[in-house]
């Protein structure tokens, strides 16, 4: 079992358990685990992630900028939530939700100041949820890495 097995192990427990304000604490680990964004001994690094990670094109130096979900974490859990109380929550769909909406990016401070906490109203209400929706709308372009 990975590293990044045991952090999904983690998130469904606390999915089983329906300790939602719990998961935030477990995502970005996941992510990092699964990513390979790992220290010298193996832990989850945020330099590592900072320097690896797809960034915005406005990113000059990187040791100034943070790191951002796509999507919020708290709209992760709450899709998650979603599907647990709609009765179609499994280990997979958890596992393919994560892979699906769980992605960080670098940004700068001014970008990050400019970003909604939320994603927009119309990402909430209808089937296609694209990740960028919140960049798009701050004026926020994500160079691929």
């Amino acid at each position: 079992m990975t590293d990044a097995d045991i952090e999904l192990q983690h998130i469904w427990l606390e999915v089983q358990a329906e300790r939602w304000h719990n998961i935030p604490r477990f995502l970005f680990s996941f992510y990092c685990y699964k990513h390979n964004l790992v220290s010298k001994t193996n832990k989850p690094c945020w330099e590592t992630a900072r320097n690896e990670l797809s960034a915005s094109s406005s990113v000059q130096a990187r040791k100034n900028s943070v790191i951002d979900p796509l999507v919020p974490e708290d709209a992760v859990v709450g899709l998650l939530k979603t599907l647990y109380k709609d009765g179609e929550m499994s280990f997979d769909a958890m596992a393919k939700t994560l892979d699906t909406f769980l992605h960080y990016v670098v940004v700068s401070k001014q970008e990050h100041a400019k970003l909604k906490p939320n994603m927009p109203a119309s990402w909430y209400q209808g089937h296609e949820k694209p990740l960028m929706a919140r960049f798009d709308l701050a004026g926020i372009s994500i160079k691929s890495r």
